[in-house]
């Protein structure tokens, strides 16, 4: 792998635009893992159940999924700045909307639907701010400490329900969001739109060969993953842990979850290899974890555990960083395509899971999702064979 150089460096910093960008999805975030950490008292308090909750998250990943794929490349050609305003703009109305009027099934799915309009909009542009504002030899550990905001939103849901719900409810936690996208508004760095006359239509980038590898490859490694958060406890359960031990599992793993994205990003600032291949060894290792939680046994889901947070699920940040630094004219264009797939993989998977485990049993379940790493590792290892040398920048 070559290491490109990049201009105007001396205008490059590393803590305020991976600040910004960790800020802005943390933001972001939040909203989904609120509802879902608040789900018993939201279901009590609007009259509906499990079907519907899982309708709105299920409606949320769809409008993600089609906002990403069509304002992909907006900061490309607008610069981040603007785009990640909006898009914070957008996130505290949502916010706001449903704290405030969020008093239906429908008006909540309406405004979940509405914060992942944002969603869609900001991480795209997040890879264009890393990418054009961050320092080329810290890009690595920026890009990890940004996807690491997603699993230090979830830790954030869960302190807020005894903290923050206790004191104002689930309605006014959800205002106390809104209240805090307004510093996010004015960290947001000024970033450079990219010096170039034509962009790449959609349609085109859809075309290259390894973008649509690694698209395959992030939507089924999505859909092997997302489900141990939605379903790892009740595994647990089954092999005899009790409800406070389950979740247990779940909090301490997204803490080494962070860790080991963290890490992922330390060593590729510091070494020259092949990021997509290290995304496809981390899935194939983790996917040993599918193989012990089928064993549903208390020793298999710890180890387990350890597997899958601590390298099966290790990899976002290391394949984004792969993606800018082969697409420097069109990061947020080249990343929306992979991370489109990747919420198209996460909105089917939990149901899929779902209907297995209900009609056989959760062991079947768990290897449908050893299987889906095991693509996953495939067209990640493919991909890496299409890549162009990183192009200049």
């Amino acid at each position: 792998m070559i290491k490109e150089s990049a201009p105007q460096d001396n205008n490059r910093s590393f803590w305020r635009p991976t600040g910004a960008s960790a800020y802005a999805i943390t933001l972001v975030a939040l909203p989904g893992f609120l509802l879902g950490a608040f789900a018993p008292e939201i279901k009590e308090d609007l009259s509906f159940g499990d079907t519907e909750l899982g309708a709105i998250l299920t409606f949320g990943y769809l409008v993600s999924s089609i906002i990403m794929s069509v304002s992909g490349g907006a900061a490309d050609q607008l610069g981040p700045k603007r785009v990640l305003r909006s898009g914070v703009t957008i996130a505290l109305i949502a916010a706001f909307l449903m704290g405030f009027l969020g008093n239906s099934f429908f008006l909540l799915m309406v405004f979940i639907g509405l914060n992942r309009v944002a969603e869609g909009i900001i991480h795209p542009a997040t890879n264009a701010l890393i990418s054009s504002s961050v320092i080329l030899e810290r890009q690595g550990i920026a890009m990890a400490a940004k996807q690491s905001a997603v699993p230090f939103a979830t830790a954030l849901a869960g302190f807020a329900v005894p903290t923050l719900g206790i004191v104002f409810g689930w309605k006014g936690t959800f205002l106390v969001v809104a209240v805090l996208a307004f510093p996010a508004w004015f960290v947001i760095p000024n970033a450079p739109s990219i010096n170039k006359s034509n962009f790449a239509s959609r349609r085109e980038m859809w075309r290259v060969s390894h973008l649509q590898l690694l698209a395959l490859a992030g939507a089924f490694s999505a859909a092997a993953v997302v489900t141990v958060s939605g379903f790892l406890t009740t595994s647990a359960k089954n092999a005899g842990y009790s409800d406070g031990s389950a979740g247990l599992i779940l909090g301490l793993g997204g803490i080494l979850m962070i860790i080991s994205r963290l890490t992922w990003g330390y060593l590729a600032d510091r070494s020259l290899f092949d990021r997509f291949k290290a995304v496809s060894g981390s899935l194939l290792i983790g996917s040993l974890a599918f193989v012990l939680f089928a064993i549903e046994s208390k020793a298999s889901i710890a180890v387990g555990s350890i597997f899958i947070f601590g390298i099966g699920w290790s990899w976002p940040g290391l394949a984004l960083l792969g993606i800018i630094e082969h697409h420097r004219d069109e990061p947020g264009e080249a990343t929306a395509i992979v991370q489109t797939s990747i919420r198209i993989g996460a909105m089917f998977a939990p149901l899929g899971f779902g209907l297995i485990a209900d009609s056989f049993n959760y062991s079947y379940a768990w290897l449908c999702s050893l299987v889906s790493a095991l693509l996953g590792a495939f067209f990640m290892f493919l991909a890496s064979s299409r890549l162009p040398k990183p192009k200049n920048s």
